[in-house]
Formats: structure tokens, C-alpha cells, sequence
């Protein structure tokens, strides 16, 4: 799995966990079910937040390039 530098949380500063919207896969309910991703169902809102962490914060990192690579490497992909 490759790694990749995830944001921590403005919060709390624990690191983030990246969070799927939509329909899981069985390869993402794994995911989620290890703690390398978050689901957080099929409604997107209009500016949805990109992380999570322990303590359920959650924020916005606007890095697209990173959240997409820590997906792809929590599903396996990376």
C-alpha cells in the first residue's frame, strides 16, 4: 500500500481518515470496517467534508490529490 501524507485535524490534530460518499462497495465496507475510511452514506452535500477523525471531526482539506490517493490506498488501489 502506498502512503500517503493525510491531513490532520484542525481540531484536535489526530490524523484524518478519508471519507466516501455513495453506495459502498464490498471492498469499501472492508475498508471502513479496518477504520481506513469513514462512510458517510449516499447524500453528498452541496460542500462536503473530505475527512474524519477519532474524535468525528471533520474538515475540508481541499486537497482533491491527496484524498483521492489515501482512498485508492485504503481500497487497495494504490
Amino acid at each position: 500500500m502506498a502512503s500517503v501524507d493525510v491531513p490532520a485535524c484542525p481540531v484536535c490534530g489526530e490524523l484524518g481518515v478519508p471519507i466516501l460518499y455513495g453506495l459502498p462497495t464490498r471492498v469499501a465496507r472492508e475498508a471502513a470496517a479496518a477504520g481506513k475510511v469513514r462512510l458517510f452514506g449516499c447524500v453528498v452535500p452541496p460542500e462536503p467534508d473530505q475527512w474524519t477523525c477519532s474524535q468525528n471531526h471533520t474538515w475540508r482539506a481541499g486537497d482533491d490529490e491527496t484524498l483521492i490517493a489515501a482512498i485508492d490506498a485504503a481500497m487497495g488501489r494504490g
